[in-house]
């Protein structure tokens, strides 16, 4: 059963978000650690004019802030969204976290992406450096986690409010801040390598990065080698949110990635 939404535009199913005709080619978004659907609502509102947008809260976030997080699992939540919701084919897109499960969800299951954008995902925690500190920094995670979760969640409200208008921030801060998982979270990152994720994907690959975003750009080169049609878009103004940063660029370049697909197929 379907609840409508504050916005008539917007439909809720379980833990997505849902916007757009039905019919129409369809985005499916995947939010960032820590965050929820909400980061995704200028795209969700921009877009929902020509395309089917699907945004579902990842196990640990929002809707299934109680269920464990892992890769396995957030690739098996995606892939059930778009089998129960989309019935065909679709653009993924995800940011930091997000653009790390659209990965693996992309090699696991090829066939159900026509496409994939990753954002803020261009860097291998697995390498040596990630290899070198994981024991410190999973302690160290854990023991924030246990004991400043609640602190840690204001202090991101706090930096929200300040760097993005309320328009952005408002509906973020409402859904929260999520740490509960965020030890699982940083472990499966450390134990993920991309490289055999990408050279998996047969489809066409966007690396759309904000172009202050230097951290999670630096291994952009080596994600090219591995793929098959990749290439890459920057967001100029945009750090590693740039979805947030430059909500209209950001979207401009998904439309635009769209159209191209849809014109090579």
């Amino acid at each position: 059963m379907r609840d409508a939404d504050d916005d008539a535009n917007v439909v809720q199913w379980r833990d997505c978000a849902i916007a757009g005709p039905e019919g129409a080619p369809v985005f499916v978004l995947i939010h960032g650690a820590r965050l929820t659907r909400a980061m995704w609502q200028p795209q969700i509102e921009a877009l929902s004019d020509t395309f089917r947008v699907i945004v579902p809260d990842l196990p640990g976030h929002g809707a299934l802030a109680g269920v464990p997080f892992s890769l396995d699992a957030a690739v098996e939540r995606v892939a059930a969204v778009v089998d129960a919701i989309a019935g065909e084919r679709v653009i993924v897109c995800g940011l930091s976290l997000g653009g790390y499960v659209a990965l693996a969800f992309g090699a696991r299951y090829p066939s159900r992406a026509t496409a994939l954008i990753l954002s803020g995902c261009a860097f291998a925690f697995n390498g040596f450096a990630g290899r070198l500190l994981r024991a410190p920094y999973l302690a160290i995670a854990r023991l924030l986690t246990a004991n400043f979760a609640p602190l840690l969640a204001r202090a991101e409200e706090r930096a929200f409010r300040k760097r993005y208008p309320p328009a952005l921030a408002d509906a973020i801060v409402a859904r929260g801040f999520f740490y509960r998982f965020y030890p699982e979270i940083s472990a499966a990152l450390l134990d993920f390598d991309p490289l055999p994720a990408l050279r998996a994907c047969e489809c066409p690959v966007l690396l759309l990065n904000g172009a202050a975003d230097r951290f999670f750009r630096r291994d952009e080169r080596l994600y090219l080698r591995a793929l098959r049609a990749g290439r890459v878009r920057l967001i100029e103004g945009a750090a590693h949110l740039a979805n947030l940063d430059q909500p209209e660029a950001y979207t401009q370049a998904l439309r635009d990635f769209a159209t191209e697909i849809a014109t090579v197929r």
